[in-house]
């Protein structure tokens, strides 16, 4: 199967991301050291381990490193802006890089709102407190989760509709490329049987028709 037909880029994987348990062990590589499955490849829509990027199946699709923020699970927001639309979700600082959560942290029932900053604000999904204003969600399955069904798949980066795009334009040219593979055998047929005939035809003895003569008459004799 050809890469572009396998890349899955309208959503389903975000949903499948999302709903995952991740930092299980690999059954494929369980022998070998940090065998734990804290990478999502976009393309398979699964997840796999280190030792499984560098194999053939793997190699060359898109992948998400998933990290461990707090015992939950969060993504480099360098790695995930360039499928998904990341604005107005909280980020925060690990080793020195930008993340998001996954999913919305759990929190007590009684929990209330922060009242240390001034810009404390509350996701509009699960009500969790958020540090900045300007954001409103706290997870991606919080922004997702607010969005109707027929409107989730724009939350999608702009890179990640133009890949959608460019499917649907290599399928379109591959149902071309059949209609054209189909006339190209008709034609190739309507040519055999052509050459068939003719070659019939010249086997054949040509039979020249001649026109019937009349009787001849003599002159009479005087």
């Amino acid at each position: 199967m050809n890469l572009s037909e396998k890349r899955n880029v309208d959503g389903d994987w975000m949903e499948t991301l999302l709903s995952l348990e991740f930092f299980g062990t690999c059954m494929d590589h369980k022998y070998l050291r940090k065998n734990e499955k804290n990478v999502f490849c976009i393309d398979c829509n699964v997840e796999i381990c280190r030792h499984c990027c560098n194999t053939e199946a793997h190699f060359v699709h898109r992948r998400l490193q998933i990290c461990k923020y707090v015992y939950q699970d969060v993504l480099r927001l360098l790695d995930i802006q360039h499928y998904f639309d990341c604005s107005e979700i909280q980020t925060y600082k690990i080793n020195g890089e930008k993340a998001i959560h996954l999913n919305s942290r759990p929190q007590a029932k009684d929990a209330r709102p922060s009242t240390k900053s001034k810009n404390a604000a509350s996701c509009v999904t699960c009500k969790r407190y958020i540090q900045d204003r300007p954001n409103r969600f706290c997870s991606i399955s919080c922004k997702i989760s607010s969005a109707p069904p027929k409107k989730r798949k724009c939350c999608l980066s702009s890179e990640a509709e133009h890949i959608v795009v460019e499917k649907e334009h290599y399928n379109q040219e591959g149902s071309l490329e059949e209609k054209k593979s189909s006339l190209s055998s008709s034609l190739t047929d309507v040519s055999e049987d052509s050459e068939a005939l003719l070659s019939n035809l010249s086997l054949r003895p040509f039979m020249r028709l001649l026109k019937r003569k009349g009787i001849s008459q003599r002159s009479p004799l005087h």
